[in-house]
């Protein structure tokens, strides 16, 4: 809801990697258009808190761009903060884990499309208290930070909550 202004411009963020290629494609739960990936977030071996994906989809109109990328920057950040934790991934939502997302907000700069090659890089600084925090950028191919986004979630262990019955 702002109409594009002249100005001055910075930026400020690690440059984008070039796309993967096909061998890194992944099928990520909920996400029907193409991703690609180093990283499996259904992996339950511990890795650092942090989610690089590609992403693209099929040609839609441009109008679309904001709400697609919405959905797709609340999908993957529970998950990312489940990575340091040896044995889970995020595949044991609903049997191992409850989550649900309390807050989740997407800021965004610049225009862009879906249907071009966009990097979603994120992070997790925090997962306690029941709850975990993980923030990202979204970067077209070109390196230019398109948005940013942010989402707190409760986060809940099966195993936790046994103890909290007694």
């Amino acid at each position: 809801m702002h109409t594009a202004e002249d100005g001055p411009e910075h930026q400020s963020v690690e440059a984008a990697p070039p796309p993967l290629d096909e061998k890194h494609r992944v099928e990520l739960d909920l996400i029907p258009w193409e991703t690609r990936s180093v990283d499996d977030l259904n992996a339950v071996a511990a890795g650092p808190a942090r989610f690089e994906v590609w992403m693209r989809t099929p040609a839609v109109d441009g109008d679309l761009a904001p709400a697609l990328t919405a959905y797709a920057t609340d999908l993957t950040l529970i998950g990312t903060a489940l990575r340091p934790l040896e044995g889970f991934s995020q595949r044991g939502n609903g049997t191992v884990f409850t989550s649900a997302v309390t807050s989740h907000t997407i800021w965004f700069h610049r225009p862009f499309r879906t249907d071009d090659w966009l990097l979603l890089r994120q992070h997790s600084p925090v997962l306690a208290h029941g709850r975990c925090f993980g923030r990202g950028d979204v970067l077209a191919e070109d390196g230019s930070l398109v948005a940013s986004y942010a989402q707190e979630a409760l986060l809940r262990f099966r195993e936790a909550a046994d103890h909290l019955d007694c």
